[in-house]
């Protein structure tokens, strides 16, 4: 059994991970609560040791925030509230009502810094995409590339679920700087290959179909736990009871061992990276088949 470590919010124990970056949470929601409270101490300390509180004496404006009397506020501010609310409560509940509020600003406030939801949104995803530097050391080879790339899609879709549908693979390319960086730097694996640029999309594409369908099924789960809590009530015993049904011996002879074996419990993270080994090999045993190392 690994070493136990717990959950820097609640306590509750929690499993060691095996790969990638030690666990600190046990939910998405105990990371977000933590996520919230650094962003409430930053909000406290520029109130308390800055100029914006108001003269008992006068009207003028505090120094460094506006006429509303809202505290001081900057795009990159907005953005960090905004994405703290996305993390909590999901796109859905974004609005520039809900940020100024939880920023303690007015709503026309902050519109003197960000002209609409859509351009808050932009926003939010161009800070969420470089909290984490891009390495700055080039890969042992293109295969690890790769997974050095997947492992920080993966990362980056559970800290902000709701950021995978602003950067879905689609036929209209988002703009973005930030995505195209991120983009630019994971085609950089096959550097040194002499891939065609068309092959170069294929197998990239092939590649980042894979690490979002595979995280899909996480930010299906958020979702549905977060509306589960809307609406008080529990997911996991009528998706425990339904699973029972279906997985008796016998009733699905091919589907009840497979789904007892393979996900019971479930491990989306052993399922992603077993996954993902799979396509690398793919593209492995086709760059062979070409004569390409």
């Amino acid at each position: 059994m690994p070493d136990q470590t717990v959950c820097e919010v609640c306590g509750k124990d929690l499993d060691t991970a095996e790969r990638g970056r030690p666990r600190r949470f046990c939910s998405h929601a105990c990371r977000t609560r933590a996520y919230r409270s650094r962003l409430s101490g930053k909000a406290t300390e520029s109130r308390g040791t800055g100029s914006g509180a108001r003269s008992s004496t006068g009207n003028r404006a505090p120094e460094g925030g506006d006429r509303s009397g809202a505290p001081h506020l900057t795009a990159e501010r907005i953005a960090r509230a905004g994405i703290a609310l996305a993390d909590a409560e999901g796109l859905d509940a974004l609005s520039m009502r809900r940020v100024a509020a939880e920023l303690g600003a007015s709503t026309m406030a902050l519109y003197r810094h960000v002209a609409s939801k859509e351009d808050l949104v932009a926003l939010m995803v161009e800070a969420a995409l470089t909290e984490v530097p891009l390495p700055d050391t080039p890969p042992k080879d293109w295969r690890h590339g790769l997974e050095r790339a997947a492992r920080r899609d993966w990362e980056l879709y559970h800290r902000h679920p709701w950021i995978l549908s602003k950067v879905l693979v689609t036929t209209r390319t988002h703009s973005s700087r930030a995505l195209a960086a991120d983009s630019e730097h994971a085609f950089s694996a096959f550097d040194g290959l002499g891939l065609d640029p068309a092959d170069a999309f294929r197998y990239m594409f092939m590649f980042a179909s894979y690490v979002q369908g595979v995280a899909l099924t996480h930010v299906s789960d958020v979702e549905a736990e977060r509306q589960a809590r809307r609406a008080g009530r529990s997911t996991a015993n009528g998706t425990d009871d339904a699973r029972r049904s279906l997985y008796q011996p016998g009733a699905y002879p091919r589907l009840g061992p497979a789904m007892r074996a393979g996900a019971d419990p479930w491990d989306l993270d052993a399922l992603f990276f077993s996954g993902l080994a799979g396509v690398l090999d793919g593209i492995a045993a086709d760059l062979a088949r070409r004569g390409i190392a």
